[in-house]
């Protein structure tokens, strides 16, 4: 993304909002007895370690986040977890041997990527064959907003696919992408994301910082903005706001 909206705040508030996606994330791990699970992205280490706590002290997982202040919040906040561990890294370059790791997760880390096929050729050299691999994806252009305003809606979901995040299309490729790079059994599982409100909308998916940052580029017209923020009003007010947006699953093995 051209501007980085998240922190360590956001992604502790999204971890809780998405619980049940996150435990589907999870189960794909729970035939791994021993070694390495690899945790890419892994943001303030939430998952690493809920990974490290369900799968036991033979298992060790490893977080890689190229951000150093959240890889700095996550070592915080994992002590007393015996069998986890964080390393600043990028996902283009893994510090794993060949056919090292037991399984490799990550979470809403493709999208990010300007070079995502690197990424993929690291995760099949680091994995061991027939072990698993599990990708949490958004589908941006799923966005929908639910209000007479469709080309304003339209507008902002290819602002999003387009111009705002770089690999804006990541969720939709992820059967393409896995199957190119010599992944196999890939299955796919969709999750809905719905807010209610636009103090939610705001929180999760920073629907205001969206909207202004379209106006001031010239993406939307003040009488578009205009428009479009006094109806998101006017639906909260009458408790008739609601905005949704797809997310994705993805299950392989080498």
């Amino acid at each position: 993304m051209d501007t980085k909206h998240y922190g360590a705040n956001y992604l502790q508030d999204t971890g809780d909002f998405l619980k049940q996606l996150k435990i589907h994330s999870y189960s794909p791990f729970n035939i791994i007895k021993e070694g390495v699970v690899a945790d890419l992205g892994c943001g303030t280490g939430m998952d690493a370690v809920n990974l490290a706590n369900m799968l036991g002290n033979n298992v060790q997982v490893v977080g890689v986040d190229h951000d150093a202040v959240l890889i700095d919040h996550a070592k915080s906040g994992s002590k007393g977890v015996s069998n986890v561990n964080f390393v600043q890294g990028e996902v283009y370059q893994l510090g794993f041997e060949n056919e090292s790791v037991s399984g490799v997760r990550m979470e809403r880390l493709v999208q990010h990527l300007t070079a995502p096929q690197n990424m993929f050729q690291e995760v099949y050299r680091i994995l061991r064959k027939g072990q698993p691999l599990v990708i949490v994806e958004t589908i941006w252009n799923s966005l929908t907003f639910y209000t007479q305003h469709v080309d304003i809606e339209a507008k902002i979901c290819h602002y999003l696919t387009e111009d705002k995040v770089n690999n804006g299309w990541a969720g939709n490729k992820l059967t393409t992408d896995l199957l190119a790079n010599g992944f196999q059994q890939v299955q796919l599982q969709t999750f809905n994301m719905v807010t209610r409100s636009r103090e939610e909308a705001s929180r999760y998916l920073f629907l205001d910082k969206i909207l202004l940052e379209m106006f001031e580029k010239g993406k939307l017209s003040q009488a578009e903005y205009d428009d479009f923020q006094l109806t998101l009003n006017q639906l909260d007010e009458s408790g008739c706001f609601l905005v949704s947006m797809n997310l994705v699953i993805a299950q392989a093995k080498k």
